[in-house]
């Protein structure tokens, strides 16, 4: 059964975009800054139904972002038309100071809390999340204790024991310590099987191959479903052309070694 779906949906967004002032034809350092509007995405047609996980890749996180973010019910769309089921959760990376001076259980709690979970669902979640984390014997440590990756390692055991129908993850499926990470794909992989409807934002191919059922290559207005290889595929292509963009860079940079008299 469909979970979420998007009907030829679209967002909106603001950029600002800096003019160049010109006078009698040679540029000045001083410009002006204006706003411009544009489409994030527009046209998007998908679903995610029970035990499926869907992957969405992207050149712009911003873009898979605003799609799971209008699935969690926060951000409304701009044209279009979705489905969205009346509990959802949206696992984003945690800031260090919504934590910060709070011991493991407490953070666990904030954690739930900022997701949206209700008092009974904070209450049913603590225990399985804090096994989840392999924290559990450490309740009342302070979190600062446990290193820097605890706090995602906590947001995801707190997203995979979550009681919703439908979890998303931008760019937090893949977390914590090097130990941590194996287990992430083991967990996903079993919360798809359960029956809930997952939503993925990753750049990580191998998590794409793994975990994913289904994938979306979204952009600005040619978003297309995809096999799981081809979003993995579109990855690794997409990285080694930032390398070689970067590449290049650094090479202009170091051709450009002032003025010759």
């Amino acid at each position: 059964m469909t979970v979420a779906s998007f009907q030829k949906a679209g967002v909106r967004s603001v950029r600002m975009v800096r003019k160049r002032r010109v006078i009698k034809g040679v540029p000045r350092l001083a410009g002006t800054s204006t706003k411009e509007a544009f489409w994030l995405f527009e046209d998007l047609t998908t679903d995610v139904a029970e035990g499926e996980a869907l992957i969405m890749v992207s050149r712009d996180p911003d873009r898979t972002s605003a799609a799971m973010r209008v699935w969690a019910g926060l951000l409304p769309l701009d044209a279009g038309g979705y489905q969205r089921p009346d509990r959802s959760l949206l696992a984003s990376a945690p800031q260090p100071r919504w934590l910060r001076e709070l011991s493991v259980e407490q953070s666990i709690r904030m954690l739930a809390g900022t997701y949206g979970l209700s008092d009974d669902d904070v209450e049913q979640v603590v225990g399985p999340a804090a096994k989840t984390a392999q924290v559990d014997s450490m309740m009342h440590w302070p979190l600062d204790d446990l290193g820097r990756g605890s706090r995602s390692q906590l947001a995801f055991a707190v997203a995979v024991n979550a009681p919703v129908p439908l979890v998303m993850f931008d760019h937090t499926a893949l977390v914590g310590s090097p130990e941590f990470r194996p287990l992430c794909v083991e967990h996903l992989k079993a919360l798809r099987d359960s029956g809930k409807a997952v939503v993925i934002a990753t750049v990580k191919p191998q998590l794409v191959l793994e975990v994913g059922t289904r994938a979306l290559i979204a952009r600005p207005k040619r978003s297309a479903e995809v096999s799981v290889a081809e979003a993995a595929e579109f990855l690794i292509k997409d990285k080694v052309k930032g390398r070689k963009k970067a590449r290049r860079r650094a090479h202009e940079d170091d051709d450009d070694s002032g003025l010759d008299f």
